[in-house]
């Protein structure tokens, strides 16, 4: 494998001559002013992508490539997460060609349901040690991702004016989604389900999807960004949650799962803060939730890991990002030998935090009372690295993009219990549209 390195460039100043460029992606973890890994690919060379009841040929599809480009986890020029490979996104609806049974509504967004890319270079950066390079199976896609990375300093984004949000619910019928899923689980059809709405603006002219990341993760610390950037849309996501990382590591794979279930707003004042901190971790209603959840995933992992592998190495633990707190879980195992990438994503998608348990039950009543498909949002998004890695967030804290770049789509969404309040459910919503919101307020059309 060619590793090459170049001239330290902040990633965003690297991206920006390729923003608007269909299939040139960048992943970065958290903002670019803080430490961590960004990586940056183009120039795809076959493009997978899921059609209408294809039944899972997609899936299939991404198999033969990673069978096919597989190379000694040894080989690995950096300490990247990925130097060549898949990467791309899987849509909430792409489950319909693992359970086609499930009566899910289709998406909503002229996006496929799942599209990766394969990759035989890319650009990877440092930001701790504010060191960069291109690593890639050949010297000349090296050369030709190279040639095509700025390097000047980005302007600040530069934005257009929105119209004020709008929702596809009301918040009296969010409220009424919320109760009505709390009469299924008293009726024992399931014990937690997680309902969204979608939030969208528009803009008087169209907008740079690249500068609107940029607004939304420079204020924020999340571990799983990612500009996805397709003929007929864009994915724009700030996810603080982990779907599944799988790292070879002494001829062993491990896999951890993080689900992520309960949110509290921070405060400005440091007392105040620390009792919202408390109250998280103690109120009873949200470890409720993030345990059932934790079980769900474990139960999952127990489908493709060795027996007596798996491991609760956290429960209810306490996220701490710069505007909200959340609790998460971390369980771990080891992958059975025979067990491919795509019995991963069979086992696994999608996420059990953004379903609900029984899984299958809850969606099938998450679609009885939201009524649209969600597309790339409580997808994954993420990548199969060629030396048997991979790394996939929760597609929350998502945006999606029309082809013109002149709306905005913000799905945020919550997991309801029997002990659910229907209001706090639906301002939990608008917490975690915070981030998307402060960044359109100044903006709003009067």
């Amino acid at each position: 494998m060619i590793c090459s390195e170049i001239d330290w460039r902040c990633p965003y100043a690297a991206f920006a001559p390729l923003a608007g460029e269909a299939h040139a992606h960048l992943l970065s973890a958290g903002d670019v002013a803080r430490g961590g890994w960004s990586v940056l690919v183009a120039f795809p060379t076959q493009i997978i992508a899921a059609e209408p009841d294809d039944g899972g040929a997609w899936l299939a599809a991404v198999q033969a490539v990673i069978d096919a480009r597989a190379v000694d986890a040894r080989a690995a020029p950096t300490h990247a997460p990925f130097h060549s490979g898949l990467v791309g996104f899987v849509g909430y609806e792409a489950l319909k060609s693992i359970e086609p049974n499930l009566d899910l509504p289709a998406s909503p967004y002229a996006l496929p349901d799942a599209v990766f890319g394969v990759y035989d270079a890319a650009a990877v950066f440092s930001r701790e040690d504010q060191r960069a390079f291109v690593v890639g199976r050949a010297e000349a896609v090296c050369d030709q991702l190279a040639s095509a990375l700025g390097e000047e300093p980005v302007a600040a984004p530069a934005m257009p004016e929105f119209s004020a949000p709008t929702s596809n619910f009301s918040r009296q019928e969010y409220e009424a989604a919320v109760a009505a899923i709390i009469e299924k689980i008293k009726c024992g059809d399931f014990y937690q389900a997680n309902i969204a709405q979608t939030l969208q603006a528009t803009g008087d002219v169209g907008f740079s999807p690249f500068d609107l990341y940029r607004a939304i993760a420079r204020e924020s610390d999340a571990e799983f960004g990612a500009v996805l950037q397709y003929p007929n849309g864009a994915v724009l996501s700030n996810s603080p949650e982990r779907f599944f990382q799988v790292e070879p590591r002494d001829g062993e794979r491990r896999i951890i799962v993080e689900p992520v279930k309960g949110t509290r707003e921070r405060s400005a004042d440091r007392a105040e803060d620390a009792a919202l901190a408390r109250a998280l971790v103690n109120d009873s209603k949200d470890r409720a939730e993030n345990i059932m959840i934790a079980d769900l995933m474990r139960n999952d992992l127990s489908k493709i890991c060795a027996d007596g592998s798996i491991d609760e190495e956290a429960i209810c633990a306490l996220m701490t990002l710069t505007k909200v707190r959340h609790l998460v879980s971390r369980i771990s195992g080891v992958l059975r030998a025979e067990v491919s990438m795509s019995d991963v994503f069979r086992a696994l998608f999608p996420s059990g935090s953004i379903t609900g348990a029984p899984k299958i039950e809850a969606m099938g009543a998450i679609a009885s009372v939201e009524r649209v498909g969600r597309g790339p949002y409580c997808g994954a998004i993420g990548f199969f690295d060629d030396a048997g890695g991979a790394d996939f967030s929760v597609a929350i804290r998502t945006l999606i993009t029309n082809e013109a770049a002149t709306a905005i789509f913000a799905p945020v969404g919550g997991g309801v219990i029997l002990r659910s309040n229907p209001l706090a459910e639906y301002e939990e919503t608008l917490i975690k549209a915070k981030s998307a919101l402060d960044v359109l307020a100044p903006r709003v059309r009067p």
